[in-house]
């Protein structure tokens, strides 16, 4: 969010009327919301004092303004003569390390209201046009020690700015939570018409079976540390086990937590401590309750991973096995469109074609040919969805294949439709 928010959307305006009263009421000082420009949003005062006589006036608000900006660039609230002469004291609300408005305690005197006070002050008042004695609303005005007022400003600023904070991780979970929902739903809708797709039993029973083998892909990044690359994969199971589960939630709730058992013994194998580990698997047992929903269980098995990960690698634990497996993984998903021979990938990762192979069969329960096939086929289903590319011969050149017919084979072998056909449902 940046600087000039809307303050009405990272702060709860009703809990902050009652904290000004309350402030107000132990200190005695006067209090406000102010945004960037130094208007005033919400005041804590009584009705009878200076600052409610030059509310909003130019001068004000470039000193608020002022003050706000100050402050913020201090990290800590910041003393000030306002428009009238009088001490304030701001304290900026920050979102997303921006400021987004102030909050101003006083006004306030440091000094006696002598002779020479009041004449500074009646002078400095007609010229904003405020209609009132100087002697009048000086005796309204709380006496204090710029440590007292400074003390005031400090609570403030504590309390505000730890809301704000905590609004903004709330946002950034939600701003997760909803991409990767939007993700979960796209990869429903593209398994729910593959699924469809297939007439016969045995194809749609094939289509629907779950997918050990990218469960295996995702232990493989979890193992060594590849976050981006096991939350596609994680979105990907996540879709799977919706539509397996027909949308059960119960039989969600158990595969989902299944699946972040699997993930926490390969922490563990990969060398994190246990006693770790089990604090993280521990903390997810909200999958297992009633009120939890199917996007908070996303959330919360996508924040497990995460924590995984991290504590492998702290921890440097990984195994020499899985980090070829991850390395050749990973090289494949960035070059579907060349040369995937076994023996080229091999070489990149520096194994032998041998071991490449073997790690593939015993570790993601797949051979290395139609691993990469697999993967072709999936960015094959991302360039189909586009209309931006309408020729099938080019979609197959683009994924690595250079025959258009062989393409089309194995798109429907894979997939139980055509390339053209399933082309035809999302480009409608």
């Amino acid at each position: 969010m940046a600087q000039g928010a809307h303050l009405k959307e990272i702060l709860d305006f009703a809990q902050l009327q009652k904290l000004f009263g309350h402030f107000s009421t132990v200190t005695g000082l006067d209090v406000a919301l102010f945004d960037v420009s130094g208007t005033e949003l919400l005041n804590g005062r009584k009705a009878d004092t200076i600052c409610n006589a030059a509310k909003n006036c130019q001068k004000c608000r470039e000193m608020i303004a002022y003050g706000g900006v100050m402050s913020s660039k201090l990290g800590e609230p910041y003393i000030f003569a306002c428009g009238c002469g009088l001490i304030m004291c701001s304290s900026p609300v920050m979102y997303n390390d921006l400021l987004a408005g102030s909050i101003v305690c006083g006004p306030a005197l440091l000094w006696e209201a002598d002779e020479i006070a009041l004449s500074e002050i009646a002078e400095k008042t007609e010229k904003m046009g405020i209609r009132i004695g100087a002697g009048d609303f000086l005796e309204r005005t709380p006496a204090c020690s710029c440590v007292n007022v400074t003390s005031a400003a400090q609570i403030l600023f504590i309390i505000v700015n730890s809301l704000t904070r905590e609004h903004s991780v709330y946002l950034k979970q939600r701003a997760r939570i909803t991409e990767q929902q939007r993700r979960i739903s796209e990869l429903i809708l593209d398994s729910k018409f593959a699924a469809a797709g297939l007439i016969e039993m045995e194809k749609r029973a094939s289509a629907l079976a779950y997918p050990y083998e990218t469960e295996k892909e995702l232990i493989a990044f979890v193992q060594n540390g590849n976050k981006p690359q096991a939350a596609n994969i994680l979105n990907t199971l996540l879709s799977v086990i919706f539509c397996f589960a027909g949308g059960n939630i119960d039989t969600i709730r158990v595969r989902i937590f299944e699946l972040v058992a699997f993930l926490s013994r390969a922490a563990v194998e990969a060398g994190a401590p246990l006693r770790e580990v089990n604090t993280i698997t521990r903390e997810s047992f909200e999958i297992c309750e009633d009120s939890t929903d199917f996007e908070r269980l996303c959330f919360l098995t996508t924040q497990a991973m995460e924590r995984f990960i991290d504590t492998v690698h702290q921890n440097r634990g990984e195994k020499q096995t899985s980090e070829h497996l991850s390395k050749a993984i990973g090289y494949i998903a960035r070059n579907y469109a060349g040369d995937l021979s076994l023996s080229n990938v091999a070489a990149r990762v520096f194994v032998s074609e041998y071991y490449l192979s073997h790690l593939f069969r015993k570790e993601m329960n797949t051979t290395f040919s139609n691993y990469v096939c697999r993967v072709r086929i999936d960015k094959a289903k991302e360039f189909l969805k586009s209309d931006k590319l309408t020729q099938i011969q080019e979609v197959a050149g683009k994924v690595g294949f250079n025959d258009a017919n062989y393409f089309a084979k194995i798109f429907k072998k894979t997939t139980g439709v055509t390339p053209k056909e399933y082309q035809s449902f999302f480009c409608a």
